[in-house]
C-alpha cells in the first residue's frame, strides 16, 4: 500500500496549513472542515498501519472511506474558495486537496492491482534483447523474492522453480477480477471522486481563471502554479478511465477558451521544474512523464481534423457533407479553429515549455537512470513534432516567426533524441519499429522548420542531425531515408551516403521511399516534381509506385504506451521546499489589496479578465510573435516589435529585420510611446466591455429566475 502513506502525508500537511491560517476563515466553517479532515486522516493512518495482506487492505479500503475522504476535501475546497487568503497560501492548500484526492484513488487502484501467488499476469515492458522475447506472454505468480524485490513467475503449469522468471512488479500486468471486493471498492472510489469534482466544478473553473490572472515570470510563481495545475489535472485523470481525457472534454474544462487551455498546457509542460535533484529516481520520473504525456495527448488532439471526440466533427472528410460548399465551410471553420489555438499557444509560450519538457525527459534517459527500466520517451517528442508541423504549416505570419525563433531549441531536442534512438537501435531494442516511427516524426518537424527558412548555423545543425542517422543502421528504413534525403537536399557531401543507402533497398522499399518523399515534400513548401528532379542524381530514376499506398503512420499515444513498464498512474508531485516561504510569511491579504501592489506590465495586461490579446488590432501587436505590445520598439522601416521579442529574434536569427529582410540592430529602434498609450486605452475599453457583458448576463439570469412559475401550495 504505497499510496496510503501519501494520502496521510497530504492530509496532515493540509491540516497544518489550515491551522496556521485559521484566522482567515469563519470559525464554524473552519471547525467543521477541520474535524472532518482529521477523521479522514486518522482513517488513512489506520490503512497505513494495517497488515500487508491484500484481504485486510481491501476490507479497510471500502466505500465509506472513499466517501468520507471526498466529503472532507469538498468542505476544505469550499472553505478555501470563500476565504481571502493570499493567493500563494491558497495555491498550496488547494494543491494539497487535489493531491490527496488523487492519491486516495490510486490507493484503491493499488489494492486492486496487488500481486498475490496464483494470480495470472502478462509480461510487458522488457527492453533487453533477451527479455523482449517474453513481452506479451502470460504466466502465473508463484512467490515473492524478498531479496531482489521481484516476483517469481512460471510461464507454464508444472514448470520447475529453476525455470521461473524473476521479474519486477512494473513488468507484470495483472489480470483484474472485476467482481472482487477490491475492484468493486475501486469503482466506488472513482464514483466518489467524480462526485467530488462535480461538487467543486465552479471552484475548479475559478481556479483556472485565477491561475491565468495571477501568473508571472518569477520562478517562485511558476513553481506554485505548475504544482497546482498538475494536482488539478492529476485528480481529474484519477477519475477517468485509462487515465486519458478526450480533447473535447479538455476544451470544455477550459470553458472553450483557447487561452485558458494554453495556459494550463504551459503549466503542465513545466511541472518538471518542481522536481528536486535528489528526487530524480526512475519511479518518480516515469510518473512525471505519464502526467505530461496524458495532457499532451489531449492538447495536441485539439489541432487534429476529424479525430474522435474532438470539438470538430469526424465527418469533415467523410460522406455526410452534401455539397462542396459544405466541405469548404467546414475546412474554413477548422482552419480558423486551428489558427485560434495556435495564436493562444504563442501567447502562452506552450511550444517553448513542451520543448523544455521533452529535453528534460530525454536527458534523463540519456543519463541512464535505471537502465532497462526507464524507456525512451517517445510520446512527447512525437507530439512536439506534430505540433511544430501544425504551427509551421497552418499558422499565420506571427505563429511562423515564433516557431522559427524556437528552431534552435527544437534542434537541440532532436539531436539528443537522435543520439538516444541510435544507441538503443544499436543495442537491438525490442521496440525498434516504434523508435524508427518516432524518428520519422522528428524529421518531419525538421523539414517543416527548413520550409520556414533557416539561418546558416541552424542549417548546419540540421545536416549534422541527418548525418547521425545516415551513419547508423536506421538508414535502412525506407520511410526514414526519404526524410533524410529531403533534409539534405542541396548538401552534395551527403549524396554518396543517400545513393548507397537507396541502392541497398528492395524494389518495394524503393517504392515506399518515393511515396514518402512525395507525401512529405509539401513540408518544404515545394512541389514533388522539383524534389524528384533534385534526387535523381542520388537515387536514379524512380521505379513505378505500387498501385496502393500503405502509409507508415507516426505512432499515436496508444501505440507507444506499450513501451512503458509498470503502473501508468501519476505520482504526487511535491513542491521544492526551498521554493516555499515559511508558513508564517504568508499573510492574509484581501484580493483588492493584493492587486493594488502589482505593477502592470505586458504579461499582467494579457492576464486581465476580459482581455484577449488575440482580439487586439494588429497595429497593437508585435510584428514578430503577434502578442500584445508592452514595450513597443519602432524600427526605422516602420514596424513595431516587442522589446524582448526583438532581442530574442536578433540573437537567434541574426541582425536582420524579420519583415523586410534588411539589416537591423536593436539600437536602430526606439520606444514607441504613442503605441504604448494606444495599448493601454484598448485594454481599458476591453475591460469595460467585459464588465458590461457580465452585468447584462447577471441581469438576464436574475430576470429568468424571477419569471419562473411557482408551484401552488
Amino acid at each position: 500500500m504505497q499510496q496510503a502513506p501519501q494520502v496521510s502525508i497530504h492530509l496532515q500537511a493540509l491540516l497544518q496549513l489550515l491551522l496556521v491560517q485559521s484566522a482567515a476563515f469563519p470559525r464554524r466553517d473552519f471547525q467543521a472542515a477541520f474535524q472532518r479532515l482529521q477523521a479522514a486522516c486518522l482513517c488513512w493512518s489506520g490503512v497505513e498501519d494495517s497488515p500487508s495482506n491484500s484481504k485486510s487492505k481491501s476490507s479497510v479500503l471500502g466505500s465509506e472511506l472513499a466517501a468520507q475522504s471526498c466529503e472532507s476535501l469538498v468542505r476544505a475546497l469550499r472553505l478555501l474558495n470563500d476565504s481571502d487568503l493570499v493567493w500563494e497560501s491558497k495555491t498550496i492548500c488547494v494543491a494539497k486537496c487535489f493531491l490527496a484526492l488523487a492519491c486516495a484513488l490510486r490507493a484503491f487502484k493499488t489494492a486492486r492491482d496487488v500481486l498475490v501467488p496464483g494470480q495470472l499476469v502478462t509480461i510487458c515492458g522488457l527492453q533487453s534483447s533477451a527479455g523482449s522475447a517474453l513481452n506479451g506472454l502470460r504466466g502465473e505468480v508463484r512467490q515473492f523474492h524478498a531479496e531482489s524485490g521481484r516476483f517469481m513467475v512460471s510461464l507454464e503449469r508444472g514448470d520447475p522453480p529453476a525455470e521461473w522468471k524473476k521479474l519486477r512488479p512494473q513488468n507484470l500486468q495483472p489480470d483484474i477480477d472485476q467482481s472482487s471486493c477490491a475492484s468493486l471498492a475501486f469503482k466506488g472510489a472513482k464514483e466518489c471522486g467524480r462526485a467530488c469534482l462535480e461538487a467543486v466544478a465552479e471552484i475548479f473553473d475559478d481556479l483556472l481563471v485565477q491561475l491565468h490572472e495571477e501568473d508571472g515570470d518569477e520562478l517562485r510563481v511558476r513553481l506554485l502554479h505548475a504544482q497546482l495545475a498538475s494536482a488539478m489535472w492529476e485528480a481529474l485523470l484519477s477519475c477517468t478511465d485509462d487515465l486519458q481525457m478526450e480533447a473535447s472534454a479538455l476544451l470544455d474544462l477550459c470553458s472553450d477558451d483557447c487561452t485558458l487551455c494554453s495556459m494550463l498546457a504551459r503549466h503542465l509542460f513545466s511541472v518538471h521544474l518542481t522536481v528536486r535533484p535528489e528526487e530524480l529516481d526512475p519511479y518518480r520520473i516515469k510518473r512525471l512523464l505519464t502526467l505530461q504525456e496524458s495532457f499532451a495527448k489531449a492538447y495536441c488532439r485539439l489541432y487534429q481534423p476529424g479525430a474522435p471526440n474532438v470539438a470538430w466533427p469526424s465527418a469533415l472528410w467523410g460522406p455526410t457533407s452534401e455539397t462542396a460548399g459544405d466541405i469548404r465551410d467546414l475546412q474554413a471553420n477548422l482552419q480558423a479553429h486551428i489558427l485560434k489555438l495556435a495564436n493562444a499557444a504563442v501567447q502562452m509560450g506552450v511550444l517553448q515549455q513542451l520543448i523544455d519538457s521533452c529535453d528534460f525527459h530525454i536527458d534523463r534517459a540519456i543519463a541512464g537512470i535505471g537502465p532497462g527500466i526507464y524507456p525512451v520517451p517517445l510520446v512527447l517528442p512525437v507530439l512536439l513534432s506534430r505540433l511544430v508541423c501544425t504551427l509551421a504549416m497552418n499558422g499565420d505570419s506571427f505563429v511562423r516567426r515564433h516557431v522559427l525563433m524556437l528552431v534552435p531549441a527544437f534542434l537541440s531536442v532532436a539531436e539528443s533524441f537522435a543520439e538516444l534512438v541510435i544507441a538503443r537501435l544499436e543495442a537491438e531494442a525490442a521496440n525498434s519499429s516504434e523508435l524508427l516511427k518516432a524518428s520519422q516524426a522528428v524529421l518531419d518537424a525538421t523539414l517543416a522548420a527548413i520550409g520556414l527558412g533557416l539561418q546558416d548555423e541552424s542549417r548546419a545543425r540540421v545536416e549534422a542531425l541527418a548525418g547521425q542517422f545516415l551513419r547508423s543502421a536506421a538508414r535502412s528504413d525506407a520511410a526514414l531515408l526519404s526524410r533524410l534525403a529531403l533534409t539534405l537536399l542541396g548538401a552534395s557531401q551527403s549524396a554518396e551516403w543517400i545513393g548507397q543507402s537507396f541502392g541497398q533497398l528492395s524494389t518495394l522499399q524503393q517504392g515506399i521511399f518515393w511515396q514518402q518523399t512525395r507525401a512529405r515534400s509539401h513540408l518544404l513548401l515545394c512541389s514533388f516534381e522539383d524534389v524528384q528532379i533534385a534526387l535523381k542524381e542520388w537515387c536514379g530514376e524512380p521505379s513505378p509506385l505500387p498501385p496502393f499506398e500503405q502509409p507508415l503512420e507516426v505512432p499515436d499515444a496508444a501505440d507507444t504506451e506499450g513501451n512503458e513498464a509498470g503502473d501508468c498512474g501519476c505520482e504526487a508531485l511535491e513542491l521544492p521546499q526551498d521554493a516555499l516561504p515559511p508558513l508564517e510569511a504568508l499573510p492574509v491579504m484581501a484580493a483588492a489589496q493584493r492587486k493594488a501592489l502589482k505593477p502592470l506590465g505586458r504579461n499582467d495586461i494579457e492576464r486581465l479578465r476580459g482581455v484577449d490579446p488575440a482580439d487586439a488590432p494588429e497595429d497593437l501587436r508585435c510584428a514578430i510573435d503577434g502578442k500584445l505590445l508592452g514595450v513597443p520598439m519602432l524600427s526605422p522601416y516602420g514596424h513595431v516589435f516587442e522589446q524582448d521579442t526583438l532581442k530574442q529574434w536578433l540573437a537567434t536569427c541574426g541582425s536582420v529585420c524579420p519583415i523586410t529582410g534588411r539589416a537591423l540592430r536593436e539600437e536602430d529602434c526606439q520606444v514607441d510611446g504613442a503605441t504604448q498609450a494606444k495599448v493601454r486605452d484598448w485594454v481599458k475599453a476591453a475591460r469595460m466591455s467585459y464588465k458590461l457583458k457580465k452585468q447584462e448576463k447577471r441581469r438576464l439570469r436574475a430576470e429568468s429566475q424571477n419569471d419562473e412559475p411557482t408551484e401552488p401550495d
